[in-house]
């Protein structure tokens, strides 16, 4: 038997899909096991519903404050009745056969100790997998660590043993909703234990606005406390080449320098001294070479991703008004002057190309349309930061 569980939160207008495709499954040896973290919709009455008309399989909900997806997990971990613990989110819908499939493959490692469970891949409605075509035929043993060299990367559907998720519960900080599920996925890798990938789809993914997934880097900002969390944890799991591991440790310092204080941001890092010196050196370096450049100057930027909220970050810092951005998606940005490269661009001294990729291409094109304008990208100023 498998315990299915869903944190919900506001989803009532599309967990149906999830529902009509389990009511589909060929095999019915579940529970539908849900916990509501703080909706505001009318989700639960809906389930609710569904509980009371269900007859082909159980459906179990509760209600927590709102603590975030990894809350949730670890509450549904301790009600969970079965042996096998299936996350399947709300905005996800799974394979008609999925539950007969994992029953197939769990049978295989469920008594063995080297394992923490199975895995199947997760793909789009079109059908497209998730992450690429994995490099092997039917299945394979291996780490959550270990997933890139066999093309495991993305979105995957996981099934676990309740038990392991018992013994490695998530992380929570007070006043805090989100931490990514690596920390405890690469965790549980760390101690040794296995999963059997199996190259076959388990469950259909829809990435909505208002999902996790959409909110990128946003979220790791407003949760910084768990943010930091994976970034130290990541260091001991994932062992990187110094410099890489600063930069993850600049970006972080670069965010929350204004939160908290340099004290409180090398423990929460569990960087020593001299690599926290290191940071903070490089940060004021940067900050002091910007402001040299741009003295006097009226400045623009090229891309208003990441890169470009960066370093309008640090120009709000330093009292330097950017006078406009050139974006794709200019019609999109409303806090600042925008306009497409395509568009008549009013004179300016400067503009900053805040792209990684085919950066150069954009600045050459820029270089050509604005003469008189000089031209700078970001990557360049101190390299190994960006």
């Amino acid at each position: 038997m498998i315990t299915i569980f869903t944190p919900v939160y506001n989803r009532a207008y599309i967990i149906e899909n999830l529902y009509v495709s389990l009511l589909r499954q060929t095999c019915y040896a579940f529970e539908w096991l849900i916990v509501d973290d703080g909706s505001t919709d009318d989700v639960i009455s809906l389930v609710e519903r569904w509980r009371k008309n269900t007859q082909e399989f159980q459906i179990r909900i509760y209600r927590q404050e709102n603590r975030g997806k990894h809350s949730a997990i670890n509450y549904g971990v301790k009600l969970a009745e079965y042996e096998a613990f299936f996350i399947v989110d709300s905005d996800d819908y799974l394979e008609d056969d999925a539950v007969e499939t994992v029953l197939e493959y769990w049978s295989g490692i469920h008594s063995d100790c080297q394992f923490a469970g199975i895995s199947g891949l997760s793909r789009n409605k079109h059908g497209k997998m998730i992450g690429g075509t994995p490099c092997f035929r039917e299945y394979i043993d291996a780490t959550n660590l270990e997933r890139e060299k066999f093309g495991l990367e993305g979105d995957k559907a996981e099934v676990l043993k309740t038990e392991i998720l018992r013994r490695f519960p998530f992380p929570e900080y007070t006043g805090e909703t989100f931490i990514t599920e690596a920390v405890v996925w690469d965790r549980i890798a760390y101690e040794g234990y296995k999963i059997r990938w199996i190259n076959k789809s388990f469950k259909i993914c829809d990435y909505l606005e208002d999902g996790l997934t959409a909110m990128g880097d946003r979220i790791f900002m407003d949760n910084p406390k768990g943010w930091a969390h994976y970034i130290r944890t990541e260091s001991l799991y994932r062992p990187l080449e110094k410099g890489i591991q600063l930069k993850k440790c600049y970006y972080y310092y670069e965010c929350e320098c204004t939160m908290f204080t340099n004290d409180e941001i090398q423990k929460l890092l569990n960087l020593n001294s001299a690599d926290f010196e290191a940071l903070t050196n490089q940060y004021h370096r940067f900050k002091q070479k910007l402001a040299s450049i741009c003295d006097g100057k009226d400045v623009c930027i090229y891309g208003y991703g990441q890169w470009g909220r960066r370093i309008k970050k640090y120009l709000d810092d330093l009292k330097i008004a950017i006078k406009y951005v050139i974006d794709q998606k200019y019609k999109e940005i409303v806090d600042v002057t925008s306009y497409s490269i395509e568009m008549d661009l009013p004179g300016t001294d400067l503009i900053f190309i805040a792209l990684n990729m085919e950066a150069e291409e954009v600045a050459e094109t820029v270089k050509n349309k604005m003469q008189e304008t000089d031209v700078i990208l970001c990557k360049d100023i101190i390299p190994a930061l960006w």
